[in-house]
């Protein structure tokens, strides 16, 4: 199956095992060794002893969508199709779908059936990517499950490992997320996932050191809503979400690529008028958790205010340190100065052992309905969400759940603490961001972070009261910047005492 350019090409066969696996052809010469496929279900093995029942016409696939915030405004896709199906030694069917485009291979699996045969549960999947020797990778550990500042983790905020070779990554038991970076032989690759629905759960990246492969793997146990499920479990008939391999000689095409978003579901919202993407201001990163008063917070609306921003977020403990009596008045206040409010949460339910607050509040349909209602009639705009509790199917389904029920209110959600983005900013377009990186809030805590960010982030230059424009990296401070990190803690006392009157600083 060729890409609409013909540069791409796969090649699909079974091997005399019987297990189905699939060769990517760049210009012609594999791009990577050939890449394994299957699944163990509960019922059975769909990964060996296969045997080839049909393959469908080619397909041209075409779609044409606009997203409201991402890479680009105007998306177009296009990629030929072609299903595979297969059958296990019990008869049992097994679809393979593949699409094409010129900037890679999209993959998915399918059971066909229907819901009276039962709830069928996944145990493995042997999908597994092999890469030649030699290839670079840059690619994010996952932490363990409950380790971490009060159980938070896995929060998808390790460092990255950079440009190692992929046979010399070290141990990490508990995987690697996607997405995935490699270089091999003067091609980039990249790996990733899109479209988990509430009937699938998130997945990582397994390496065993010493090798080349990655398998797909499934999340740790700890890693759901207690009492929900972990692993993949759905009544038939059952798609899997999209396998993602994009790839090109050159780097511009995997970062320009929109391949996360091609092959999600389209938006499910009708009513979008109240999706307005922006910048906020936000005390926490300056004074932390003492700031979240209704004085300081009014100052940061008119900062926002003065910046010409859309919104301010008022961080954790408000609703002990404001109320919501206060907080309407704040939006009030806001509106007049054309601001939005947003405001946090802890998602936790027991998974985290997090003081702050409000918790649990969103965690159960009834008492989430209450608490959307509640904030919408005060003015608030939308909900940042932190503290989720990693990649288990159950919490596949609390993400989309807290989407859906958010856009009946009409507010927007910002996912803290969170798994990486997942094509969902298609579906639910009020997922306005993901965080899933280790972000600005670690370079306040200490230098090694500062310096860290200021070897990997973009220079920016801006001016400050009039004054001469200067360039300034993150390990600087951001008030009078000296290169010593301390002297930002001292900075950041005296503008709380004396902030300046003027320029956009």
């Amino acid at each position: 199956l060729r890409s609409p350019d013909g540069i791409l090409n796969i090649v699909v066969q079974l091997n005399d095992a019987g297990m189905p696996e699939f060769s990517v052809l760049y210009g012609g010469k594999p791009a990577m060794k050939p890449t394994r496929l299957g699944l163990d279900r509960e019922d059975g093995d769909f990964s060996k002893n296969l045997r080839l029942v049909s393959i469908s016409d080619v397909e041209r696939v075409e779609d044409h969508y606009v997203l409201l915030h991402g890479k680009k405004r105007a998306c177009s896709y296009a990629a030929n199709r072609r299903v595979f199906r297969f059958t296990n030694k019990e008869g049992n069917k097994l679809d393979i779908i593949f699409q094409v485009s010129n900037d890679g291979v999209g993959f998915r699996y399918f059971f066909p059936g229907k819901a009276s045969d039962g709830v069928k549960k996944i145990s493995e999947e042997q999908t597994s990517f092999e890469f030649h020797e030699g290839t670079r990778v840059w690619i994010q550990p996952i932490a363990a499950a409950k380790s971490g500042w009060c159980a938070t983790n896995p929060s998808f905020e390790e460092y990255y490992c950079s440009d190692s070779d992929v046979s010399a990554l070290p141990d990490s038991k508990p995987g690697w997320m996607f997405p995935a970076l490699f270089h091999s032989e003067n091609i980039w690759i990249s790996l990733t996932e899109t479209a988990p629905d509430r009937d699938y759960c998130g997945c990582r990246l397994m390496h065993d050191s010493g090798s080349t492969a990655f398998n797909v793997g499934f999340p740790q146990d700890a890693e759901c809503i207690p009492g929900g499920p972990v692993k993949p479990e759905s009544q038939l008939p059952w798609y899997t979400p999209w396998r993602i391999i994009t790839l090109s000689n050159h780097l511009a095409t995997l970062v320009e690529s929109t391949l996360g978003t091609d092959l999600a579901k389209p938006s499910v919202l009708t009513d979008m008028s109240f999706i307005n993407p922006g910048r906020s201001s936000w005390s926490w990163v300056l004074y932390k958790d003492d700031s979240t008063i209704a004085p300081v917070q009014k100052r940061f609306i008119d900062y926002a205010a003065h910046m010409g921003w859309e919104y301010c977020l008022i961080d954790a403990d408000w609703d002990r340190e404001i109320g919501y009596e206060k907080l309407g008045e704040l939006c009030s206040y806001a509106a007049t100065k054309n601001v939005g409010i947003l405001v946090w949460y802890n998602s936790a339910g027991s998974w985290n052992t997090t003081p702050y607050t409000p918790r649990d509040k969103l965690l159960t349909k009834e008492s989430r309905e209450a608490e959307l209602a509640k904030l919408a009639s005060l003015g608030v705009k939308g909900v940042k969400v932190d503290f989720f509790g990693g990649d288990g199917q159950s919490m596949m389904v609390y993400y989309q759940d807290l989407l859906e029920d958010a856009a009946r209110y009409r507010l927007v959600i910002n996912c803290h603490g969170a798994t990486l983005p997942r094509g969902w900013e298609r579906t639910y377009p009020n997922l306005l961001s993901m965080e899933a990186v280790r972000g600005f809030e670690y370079v306040t805590f200490d230098q090694q972070n500062a310096d860290r960010v200021s070897r990997r982030s973009v220079s920016v230059k801006f001016r400050i009261s009039g004054e001469r424009r200067r360039t300034v990296s993150s390990s600087r401070c951001l008030f009078c910047f000296s290169p010593a990190f301390s002297t930002m803690r001292r900075c950041r006392k005296r503008w709380r005492k004396s902030p300046p009157k003027s320029g956009n600083s």
